[in-house]
């Protein structure tokens, strides 16, 4: 794979890859002989000082689901420099196969044609462990969950006391990562689902005190930490904004308030994205 080494439009690579985009999507668009296709291809790019998601996308032609996809991005904020992407010369999205998947079961799941699948990937059969399936999207949850959408303030009313990233310990004065945010609030202030899920925890865990962790969907967790009481108990299907906790003071705090953290998977994203007007 070769690396790109700038976002300029007058790049060699970037007329490439800007063409076999649009003549991939002309052609599974218009039901064209799938031999027509580019063959599928990657370029590397470096993140660099100064550059965003959203001029990523410009320069490239790309879209948000290919590269969120392709590179498991989990906000437009997740570009800081030295982080290396990879930038198909298609738009579409990286298929992870299943047991019993088959190229026409994952065309019927992606609404794309298997044939446009097998030429792209040059594969007959689905026995690989993923794919790459040209002009597919994900859904819109997912994306929803990528621009920060899909989850809400879990507190009616609340001040944002500490921010998510790296800050002085309150404790011991030395730089540390904060993986949340702080809302201050009462003690037993209404702590709710900030979006619909299940409970998977609920007990006492370390420095958050008793907490509670929500599954949703995929792979993002949410985290209330330094509660006072739970309301919801573990295996609970909750709906977004029903309550599931009474906000404390447990575990390690200068005071009364909430730990709110989302997570996709075990990386943690910036939840005061979501709570910029607090």
């Amino acid at each position: 794979m070769r690396e790109l080494d700038s976002l300029a439009l007058t790049s060699d690579e970037i007329k490439s890859l800007r063409a076999d985009i649009s003549s991939s999507l002309a052609i599974i668009r218009g039901n064209r002989d799938e031999k027509e296709m580019p063959t599928l291809r990657f370029l590397r790019y470096r993140v660099k000082k100064g550059d965003s998601f959203w001029t990523l996308l410009s320069a490239t032609s790309q879209n948000i689901d290919t590269i969120i996809s392709i590179n498991s991005i989990t906000s437009p904020q997740d570009m800081d420099p030295g982080k290396e992407l990879y930038i198909p010369n298609m738009r579409g999205i990286a298929y992870q196969v299943r047991s019993g998947d088959t190229l026409a079961s994952i065309s019927r799941a992606t609404g794309i044609r298997e044939k446009y699948i097998a030429q792209c990937n040059r594969v007959r059969t689905a026995e690989t462990r993923y794919l790459f399936i040209p002009a597919a999207a994900i859904s819109s949850t997912e994306r929803a969950l990528f621009l920060g959408t899909a989850f809400a303030n879990p507190l009616q009313d609340s001040l944002k006391t500490s921010g998510f990233g790296m800050r002085r310990d309150p404790f011991n004065n030395a730089m540390d990562f904060h993986r949340g945010i702080d809302l201050a609030c009462p003690v037993n202030t209404t702590v709710g689902a900030s979006r619909a899920g299940k409970i998977v925890y609920a007990g006492f865990y370390g420095g958050y005190g008793l907490l509670v962790i929500m599954q949703h969907a995929y792979d993002y967790y949410s985290y209330y930490g330094h509660l006072n009481r739970v309301l919801a108990p573990v295996g609970t299907e909750v709906a977004a904004g029903e309550p599931i906790a009474l906000s404390g003071n447990s575990g390690r705090t200068t005071g009364p308030h909430l730990h709110f953290e989302v997570r996709k998977g075990p990386r943690p994203v910036n939840p005061g994205l979501l709570l910029e007007n607090h």
